[in-house]
């Protein structure tokens, strides 16, 4: 058995951070997004992610997307983007129904 080890303590760190939570976001070029939306970001190519929340560092003002990164429908990891980069998906337009002549 040694002599037990001396526990040195370290300065005290800073009060953690403050963010405010917006589960709905304006995008710059005026479109809106909800939470669950399908969105694509600028730079990442072939990619597609699921938008959570709008989150702002209260102390600084800095604003910032949370989202989750979906591969082939499959939820993958969780990743944050300035929210200038967001292109929001447009909608996918429904199949037209051929209509066939009854002879």
């Amino acid at each position: 058995m040694g002599r037990p080890r001396k526990v040195i303590y370290g300065k005290p760190t800073k009060p953690p951070v403050e963010f405010s939570r917006e589960y709905e976001a304006v995008l710059p070029n005026g479109k809106t997004i909800t939470a669950g939306e399908l969105i694509k970001i600028m730079g990442e190519y072939g990619t597609t992610f699921t938008f959570t929340s709008l989150t702002t560092n209260v102390e600084t003002g800095v604003s910032w997307i949370e989202c989750r990164e979906m591969n082939k429908g499959q939820i993958g990891a969780f990743r944050a983007f300035y929210i200038d980069r967001v292109k929001k998906l447009p909608v996918r337009r429904k199949k037209r129904v051929r209509r066939t002549e009854d002879s």
